[in-house]
């Protein structure tokens, strides 16, 4: 267990013994989940679909269609299991991992529809596993229109699916394993027994 501790500040020094530093390896990284998820749409939205990473701001609306991947949830399906190497433990958490895509403008609800009916086939366990195997798709949401208004106060056809995926972290912590065993034998002295 580590002894860090939150503290409310606008930055630490470098040195600031508060910081956590720790060395623990997870994967795979949210930015590696929405590249998985992003190559996927590539191939499922109508050409010249632009697709985003959500929650980015200072961010112009795009012209155009668009696309939007929120990370939402995260759900643990079961217990942890662990694997060894002679000097780590790599603990693997199943989780189900919640993802809302929404799509903006002309056409998004049928953009939607395309995204949920391929998600539940094997094109896209097909395609997740031969790109890197980081998502395995489970089940979606039933697709939802959403009020949009843009900046030009416009509404705009806007909507929404959540597509559930199991994600399989792995986190690497340091372990001491021993590598070799040497075992000596040595001649007990007993008492002879007499009968």
């Amino acid at each position: 267990m580590g002894n860090g501790r939150m503290v409310q500040s606008c930055g630490d020094a470098a040195d600031n013994p508060n910081v956590a530093t720790s060395t623990l390896l997870t994967a795979p990284t949210d930015s590696q989940i929405y590249t998985a998820l992003g190559e996927w749409m590539k191939t499922v939205l109508p050409a010249g679909t632009d697709i985003m990473q959500g929650q980015l701001n200072q961010t112009a609306q795009p012209i155009g269609p668009y696309c939007i991947m929120f990370l939402i949830a995260r759900r643990r399906l079961a217990t942890n299991s662990c694997t060894y190497t002679a000097t780590e433990r790599i603990v693997v958490e199943p989780t189900e991992l919640t993802i809302q895509v929404s799509v903006f403008g002309n056409g998004a609800g049928n953009a939607v529809s395309v995204v949920q009916s391929l998600w539940r086939d094997l094109y896209a366990a097909d395609f997740l596993t031969a790109n890197g195997g980081i998502l395995a798709p489970l089940y979606s949401s039933e697709p939802r229109q959403m009020q949009f208004v843009n900046g030009e106060r416009q509404y705009e056809d806007a909507w929404s699916v959540d597509l559930k995926a199991q994600v399989n972290f792995t986190t690497t912590l340091p372990q001491q394993s021993a590598t070799k065993l040497t075992v000596e034998s040595f001649v007990a002295n007993r008492p002879s027994t007499q009968e």
